[in-house]
């Protein structure tokens, strides 16, 4: 939308862009997995996945305030959220022109998150009869 609607140029590695939100999806779809495994009822999970990622990513995931001027558990819980590093990235390849090896830093944490989150959600699924 940034590029086709809003003219907003891509000045560094749009492939880097590219893998990167596909990491992200890959977490945010482990996020709303998490959900689902913790509640009962649809309406709930939906609830839960909105408050649980909504509010995270604007307070501590530096779209408002950067998480460098964070303090206490705040800076530590901006520098582990997913979309905090998806935010750097981001920023990175539109305003800096960046490439994957300028962003290396804020991948790691992100490509270690995606496969923790969905593992967390499948160990905590119930397992269906058959």
């Amino acid at each position: 939308m940034a590029i086709f609607i809003f003219g907003v140029p891509v000045k560094g590695s749009f492939p880097t862009l590219l893998l990167a939100a596909a990491i992200y999806c890959v977490t945010a779809t482990g996020m709303g997995l998490l959900a689902s495994a913790v509640t009962r009822s649809q309406i709930a999970a939906m609830f839960l996945a909105m408050i649980g990622t909504m509010i995270p990513a604007t307070t501590y995931g530096g779209m408002t305030d950067p998480v460098s001027s964070m303090e206490g558990s705040a800076r530590i819980i901006g520098d582990i959220y997913p979309a905090s590093h998806m935010f750097t990235i981001s920023r990175g390849v539109f305003a800096k022109a960046l490439g994957f090896s300028d962003l290396a830093g804020s991948f790691l944490p992100l490509a270690i998150s995606a496969p923790l989150i969905v593992g967390i959600a499948i160990m905590l699924l119930k397992k269906q009869e058959t």
